[in-house]
């Protein structure tokens, strides 16, 4: 009776949670997707075992036996979701439905009296066990590589360290959630094969229901964390405090870059987007070092070309990266560069010895009037206006 309710509970819940998800998935389709896909199914499921064993309905039954394993889909599920949670697409890539073979093949085996009793089931009704969790275990492995290269050892990233964080802790929630859930998973399942029951996956129902409210709980509490990775930075600076506007402009360089860019490409670019997709990452990377580290706009002829060769890269892959996936212009984002190093240089005392003018030629302004125009543009104080707000 207990466990009867708490499916029910758990499925409301659930039911609860879709229609949030529902509400951000107009704004953000891709992402909530395979989400949703896993907590529609999963609530379906808990509603009918719920409502049918309390007597609420009796028209829809609980499956049990081959049916059940056609509820493995959910693993897959998570693994896309977890993609396309830091990989931003805008379509569905057909190669995924090739997640179901395996699921197929499981299923086929269990109907088929005579693949029953062939050599497949050797080992008798543990094979169902021994298969499953290998299906398990593999997929939990491609996620854990997934999450660790992506997200979790990512140290310099093209969003703000703020809601890094948060998609960082989600995943490491979520995955967690994951192992424990399969485990249970599996422990149910050695018990239904030892038992000579049907499979069903529900003989440690409690625990697992237990962990479902915990995932559809965090999402509930924080609906943000449904966002993926390119576009979490541009969605939360909603709910982000507002900073003066030479503090916003430097909290994080990473701000001037996105991941996937909406704008149309021409045939030429969408070439060289094949070659240089998956060195985006590594792009930025190097060129906020080039810009924080190495100060190559001190350079008042910095030019894409130098960027290239300090690189070693074709000068048409920092064009195509500054065309696709930056938000600000290339000399923009020199101009910006040159004033956040002017910044720094005065925390650090350069003006005790040395003038305006001297700093403006320091940052690779050609003269001190671009120099003011540019600083006033950034940061809204003229340069002397600048410095008599820090003094007070």
């Amino acid at each position: 009776m207990i466990e009867s309710f708490l499916f029910l509970f758990t499925g409301i819940v659930g039911l609860v949670t879709i229609a949030l998800m529902i509400t951000s998935y107009k704004s953000n389709p891709f992402y909530n997707a395979f989400l949703l896909l896993i907590i529609v199914i999963v609530s379906i499921r808990f509603l009918i075992h719920g409502s049918y064993e309390l007597g609420i309905q009796n028209v829809l039954a609980p499956k049990e036996g081959p049916p059940s394993i056609l509820y493995l889909i959910l693993i897959p599920c998570f693994y896309l979701y977890y993609k396309n949670l830091v990989r931003q697409k805008k379509t569905y890539n057909p190669e995924d439905l090739k997640h179901l073979i395996f699921i197929i093949f499981l299923y086929v085996i269990n109907t088929d009296t005579t693949l029953k009793e062939s050599f497949l089931f050797h080992l008798g009704a543990i094979t169902n066990f021994i298969l499953i969790g290998l299906f398990i275990l593999f997929y939990l492995i491609l996620i854990f590589k997934l999450l660790r290269k992506d997200i979790w050892l990512k140290k310099n990233i093209p969003i703000s360290n703020i809601h890094f964080s948060l998609i960082k802790n989600w995943s490491i929630y979520l995955f967690t959630l994951n192992i424990l859930g399969s485990i249970a998973l599996l422990a149910s399942i050695y018990k239904e094969v030892n038992s000579e029951s049907m499979i069903s996956g529900k003989s440690m129902a409690p625990l697992i229901l237990i962990f479902w409210l915990f995932i559809f709980f965090k999402i509930l509490i924080s609906p943000e964390i449904l966002y993926g990775l390119p576009i979490l930075n541009k969605k939360l600076l909603k709910f982000t405090p507002p900073k003066l506007n030479n503090e916003e402009a430097f909290a994080s360089a990473n701000k001037n870059w996105i991941l996937e860019p909406d704008t149309q490409k021409n045939h030429q670019d969408l070439k060289l987007q094949q070659k240089i997709r998956s060195n985006i990452f590594s792009y930025i990377d190097e060129i906020d070092k080039l810009s924080n580290e190495e100060f190559i706009f001190r350079n008042p002829k910095a030019s894409f070309s130098d960027i290239a060769n300090k690189l070693g890269v074709p000068t048409s892959h920092i064009v195509y990266l500054f065309k696709y996936h930056s938000n600000i212009s290339f000399s923009e984002f020199r101009m910006r560069s040159r004033i956040k190093d002017s910044l720094n240089l005065i925390e650090q005392g350069y003006l005790k010895t040395n003038t305006l003018e001297s700093l403006a030629y320091k940052t690779g302004f050609a003269s001190y009037n671009p120099f003011f125009s540019a600083f006033k543009k950034v940061t809204t104080y003229s340069p002397q206006d600048y410095l008599k707000f820090k003094k007070h």
